[in-house]
């Protein structure tokens, strides 16, 4: 066994680093633990590019955790519990953070602590508000660099304290989740035509709002009448360049032609329809998919039938997902028609209607799959699983709640695709995609 320690320690550092990529949080503490050596591996920054820590307790932190993510250079962090004190120690100590979500409660004076941070882009303060005020939003206001913006609270304050968000100019993302007073369409319209890098946007529970489209239409070229936005104009964008967008809980009518032009850019697509149970046909969502061609990728959260959308669904889809919807043979086999040859994702999570002939007709009717989304399907046996290994360019297979799949299961499958495919038991697709709350409750 010397021996052998011995020969490991003598490969070549790129190809021992190469080996700890693929290795999960836990072995490569194990391995840290081992000799000084693995330790000066593992805490190499190539291993821990894009890595968020989860700081649950900043008191507990000493001076070799913080040397440890110095080290490894860490630009992304989760505060789960900490002080004012205990922040501004975190700022001094990891000055290079370039994203940060809060997930505690705060206030005002914990907003300022982070001001130091001079490189910070991404910002989410979710869980931890109770009301989204003017004070916090003017502080928002201050981080002049952020390109990503992701705000989560139940009770929006004062309307024209939203007006405060059109100073960041480098804004790339916006995430607006408000579970109960939100902000007025009119406020949401001021700021959307006056972000000209904003690509990205989210917004949840929309369902109250009466007509969606005020948003996403462009102002008349006046003086605003939020009043505290009247001494300094930004200037007014004339088209949207919004690429992605997503609708929580959502339930409106068609949206006008001047709104479905602002959104012609529009590549990806997703919705929560919270009311399944009414007639969907003259919806905003079927409007969207009918005059929106350039549509590729689409997450649809529906309790109802695909039979409702599959027919106007973009051709050329090249990632679809489905939560909670019903199938049909028939649906996948129209689904197959339009997109079978271009589709590269395919996620049908908690989807009711799967069959075993769905299930053994998924290579030959997507055969260019690279990953593939079967969370909850418990229907999913060996066999099925089996003969997925047909699927050519599959990457990567994401299985949960499945009894069937054992351990000695898995590996078999991983052997006879000669461990090209990553089994999953959670979809990292929508990684830096909002998990707060409010956004967990409109997929259940």
């Amino acid at each position: 066994m010397a021996k052998v320690g011995h020969n490991w320690l003598n490969l070549p550092q790129d190809i021992l680093l190469e080996v700890f990529r693929y290795l999960t949080s836990e072995e490569k503490a194990n391995v840290r633990a081992t000799c000084k050596y693995s330790q000066q591996l593992i805490d190499h920054p190539t291993l821990w590019l894009n890595s968020t820590i989860v700081l649950k307790c900043l008191q507990s932190c000493n001076s070799d955790f913080w040397r440890t993510l110095r080290k490894r250079r860490i630009r992304s962090v989760v505060i789960k519990e900490a002080t004012r004190k205990q922040w501004q120690k975190m700022v001094n100590l990891l000055p290079d953070l370039t994203a940060v979500t809060i997930d505690v409660k705060m206030n005002l004076e914990s907003l300022c602590a982070l001001r130091p941070l001079a490189n910070l882009q991404k910002l989410q303060l979710r869980n931890s508000l109770q009301m989204l005020d003017q004070e916090l939003l003017r502080e928002v206001a201050n981080f002049k660099q952020l390109t990503h913006l992701v705000l989560c609270t139940l009770v929006f304050g004062h309307n024209s304290s939203l007006c405060h968000l059109s100073e960041l100019k480098k804004l790339q993302a916006l995430t607006l989740h408000v579970r109960q007073k939100r902000p007025s369409l009119a406020s949401l319209q001021y700021i959307l035509f006056r972000l000209p890098k904003l690509r990205e946007l989210s917004l949840s529970s929309v369902d109250t709002w009466e007509n969606l489209s005020l948003c996403f239409t462009a102002p008349e070229m006046k003086k605003s009448k939020l009043s505290e936005c009247d001494i300094l104009e930004p200037l007014c964008i004339s088209h949207l360049q919004l690429e992605k967008l997503s609708l929580l809980n959502s339930i409106n009518g068609p949206l006008s032609d001047e709104a479905l032009k602002q959104l012609s850019n529009v590549c990806s697509l997703s919705v929560s329809l919270s009311r399944p149970r009414v007639s969907m046909k003259s919806n905003f969502l079927h409007s969207m998919l009918e005059n929106l061609p350039s549509i590729t990728e689409l997450e649809l959260s529906w309790t109802g039938p695909l039979a409702e959308y599959v027919k106007i669904l973009p051709s050329d889809l090249t990632s679809l997902d489905l939560i909670n919807t019903r199938l049909s043979d028939v649906d996948v086999q129209l689904l197959s028609d339009s997109s079978g040859k271009t589709l590269k994702h395919l996620g049908l999570v908690l989807c009711s209607g799967i069959t075993e002939i769905i299930l053994k007709r998924l290579p030959k009717q997507f055969p260019f799959l690279q990953t593939l989304d079967l969370s909850g399907c418990r229907l999913l046996k060996p066999d099925l699983l089996f003969g997925l290994v047909k699927l050519a360019f599959l990457k990567e297979i994401v299985i949960s709640d499945n009894p069937h799949l054992t351990d000695v299961i898995m590996k078999q499958f991983r052997t006879l695709t000669d461990n090209r495919v990553h089994v999953a038991q959670k979809n990292k697709r929508n990684c830096n995609r909002c998990d707060c709350i409010f956004y967990s409750q409109s997929l259940s």
